[in-house]
């Protein structure tokens, strides 16, 4: 009596995670395929494509002005240097600082704290593009020196949980080896899926970029960056730049979730009492790697930090209403889709709907598992317009009610040691990680409060000012609104918490594959 009634709580607890996902996710791609099928007449304002009047893939070449084989190939020159941070340079700093033992791990931990909180991508890219626009400097390098640092943080922070042992570990055998290989692998498919729906850099590149501009299919380096030429653009090619995203994307993500499916991968909460022995040896790594992780840290963020405390000005703007757009509409859809993810998580973890496969659920999600708000985006923006939505402070909400990598993590946690002793305490602070680090994503974003904005702008955030009078500037102090994308408060408050996470909890987490616990 007792399994049925657990099997249904799953459902029930599921539900929540199936309607958003229907909604959120589902629903725009549909859309999105099925806008494709239409004729041009039946899109309102829209003249024919010369070689066709309808919308088929054999008309990409013309909307594109680059083959998408090619596109798609600068997408991944993009994400070369990402890739060389996370399964190179990343697992070599975190296995140090495992080998230190736990003093080498905290004081690693300390130091990606930084780039994780100074996350702010249109600050850090538009302050290297004033740095180097005298020089005409590559896109790529541009993109990748205001990365990289927050891509390490991400990557060693991980990885740490790969190579995370106890004395537990030690004793029965168990090895990094694995858990490290399937980290890479997520990891390698997460950087290609963020470099295809890259946005931010050529549109801010393109900004600052001094008259005459270069030739634009320079900056055409991926998939998303059509996205800022499709927004004027004729409605019926919009599909097609949404598709040419999400097909990729859609792919990485249902690779992604087999791979940690296949190796049944679950994360551990190691108890605090019993860290990890260091090696012997542990302690002369750390003077190679740590300085490799400092000089990454600072050259990433060395232009954008020495320009806080600057005031770019807002003129009649009020600071108080932008601060309030910037970060308050993404803090409701944070705690919503993490807490929708964090239940699902629950119910496949602990009370496996169907069995001992309920993880295998997961793939009804997965294909959505990269996918941000650039590649429904134009989906999301008709239904905003439905709505009534576009141009008002509900509007700058992200369209988003299920966060997938979440419910991913969720369960990957619920499906580990702590699910045998006490689930829900030892989830809050993630749970509480998860909604920060949804709201600072939302937060910085620069897409969906462009795309729902009216044309008298009365619904501002800090990066979207900053990035629509970035060519107005002769340099980025005198960008408006610039040092409202991360006032230094806020950024001093972030340090602190990141801190605070890393050490007093992330740490203590623990990336397993192969046989976990016996279902509660």
């Amino acid at each position: 009596m007792w399994t049925v009634s657990r099997k249904r709580l799953g459902w029930l607890l599921l539900a929540p995670a199936l309607v958003a996902l229907v909604w959120t996710y589902v629903i725009p791609t549909g859309t999105t395929i099925g806008n494709l099928t239409m004729r041009v007449d039946d899109f309102p304002y829209t003249e024919p494509d010369p070689p066709t009047d309808r919308l088929k893939l054999d008309n990409l070449d013309y909307t594109l002005h680059l083959s998408y084989s090619e596109n798609l190939g600068r997408a991944l020159l993009l994400a070369a240097t990402p890739l060389f941070l996370a399964l190179l340079v990343a697992p070599l700093l975190a296995f140090a600082a495992q080998a230190a033992g736990r003093g080498g791990r905290l004081l690693t931990r300390v130091l990606i704290s930084v780039p994780l909180a100074g996350y702010a991508p249109v600050a850090h890219l538009l302050a290297w593009a004033f740095v180097a626009t005298d020089r005409e400097p590559s896109l790529y390098l541009t993109a990748a020196a205001s990365s990289a640092g927050v891509v390490l943080a991400v990557a060693v922070t991980f990885y740490l949980a790969a190579f995370r042992e106890t004395e537990e570990d030690v004793a029965h055998r168990r090895r990094w080896h694995r858990p490290a290989y399937v980290v890479g692998g997520v990891l390698a498919l997460a950087v290609v899926a963020a470099a295809i729906q890259s946005f931010n850099a050529p549109f801010l590149v393109w900004a600052v970029t001094p008259v005459p501009p270069p030739d634009p299919e320079n900056l055409l380096i991926g998939p998303a960056s059509l996205l800022s030429g499709a927004v004027d653009a004729e409605p019926h090619n919009q599909p097609k730049v949404s598709l040419l995203v999400l097909l990729p994307v859609t792919t990485l993500g249902v690779l992604a979730t087999r791979l940690l499916l296949r190796f049944r991968t679950r994360i551990e909460f190691a108890p605090r009492s019993r860290p990890g022995p260091a090696r012997p040896d542990g302690w002369l790594a750390l003077p190679l790697t740590l300085p490799v992780l400092m000089a990454v840290v600072v050259a990433t963020g060395l232009p954008w930090v020495r320009t806080l405390g600057e005031d770019g000005g807002i003129g009649n703007l009020s600071a108080a209403e932008i601060l309030v757009n910037t970060w308050l509409p993404p803090l409701l859809s944070a705690v919503v889709s993490v807490l929708v993810a964090a239940v699902g998580g629950f119910a496949l973890g602990v009370l496996r709907p169907i069995g001992e496969r309920s993880p295998r659920l997961l793939l009804l999600f997965a294909p959505w598992l990269f996918v941000g708000v650039g590649p429904l985006v134009f989906a999301h923006r008709d239904r905003a317009e439905g709505a009534d939505q576009v141009g008002t402070w509900f509007g700058l909400v992200p369209p988003v009610w299920l966060s997938i990598p979440a419910l991913v993590v969720f369960t990957l946690f619920f499906s580990g040691r702590s699910a045998r002793t006490s689930p829900v305490r030892s989830a809050l602070p993630l749970v509480g990680i998860a909604v920060g680090v949804h709201w600072v994503l939302g937060a910085q974003d620069l897409l969906w409060p462009a795309m729902v904005g009216d044309a008298l702008a009365t619904q501002l955030t800090a990066p979207t000012l900053a990035a629509t009078t970035a060519a107005l500037g002769q340099k980025v102090e005198s960008v408006a609104g610039f040092d409202l994308i991360l006032p230094l408060p806020v950024l001093l408050v972030l340090v602190a918490v990141v801190v605070t996470a890393q050490v007093g909890y992330l740490d203590r987490l623990a990336i397993r594959t192969g046989n976990g616990p016996d279902p509660v």
